[in-house]
């Protein structure tokens, strides 16, 4: 029988009405999109309509992912510090007045390099880096995304 090894990473899926669930997202220690473990931000913008999740009392739920607005992770699961990477802090409104900040990570040719060119070329859902958290926002349920300008 084949098996395909799995690892759980924990995260808290809110949802467009603000409600907000806490578990793990299952994931594959390999994928065919990328070298290395498969991210969260993988399942987010697959073909798949629904995902399994485990609850704390243990037991799956399987999310409706176009209804989520938000995931916060609680380990970080992108890599950082990638030469090719542009850093762009941001602040996003959401639909539901929900503001928060962080930065995108732009790994865009210095061409395509502004903010406008990263949110236009991300998949449905994208990484804010929010200091000690990732998040994967779903930009269906963002209003604006305005760039913070250093003085």
């Amino acid at each position: 029988m084949f098996k395909i090894k799995i690892t759980k990473k924990k995260a808290e899926v809110i949802y467009s009405d603000k409600q907000s669930l806490s578990g793990s997202f299952f994931t594959s220690l390999q994928t065919p999109g990328h070298e290395g473990n498969e991210f969260i931000l993988d399942l987010l913008v697959s073909e798949n309509k629904y995902l399994p999740f485990e609850l704390h009392e243990g037991k799956i739920a399987l999310l409706q992912k176009e209804c989520i607005a938000m995931v916060v992770l609680n380990n970080p699961d992108m890599k950082r510090g990638l030469t090719c990477q542009q850093t762009i802090p941001v602040k996003v409104h959401f639909l539901s007045g929900k503001i928060i900040e962080g930065k995108v990570y732009s790994d865009l040719p210095v061409s395509n390099s502004r903010l406008s060119d990263f949110l236009n070329q991300s998949k449905t859902f994208f990484y804010l880096d929010v200091g000690d958290k990732d998040c994967l926002i779903n930009s269906r349920f963002v209003k604006i995304v305005y760039p913070i300008l250093s003085d």
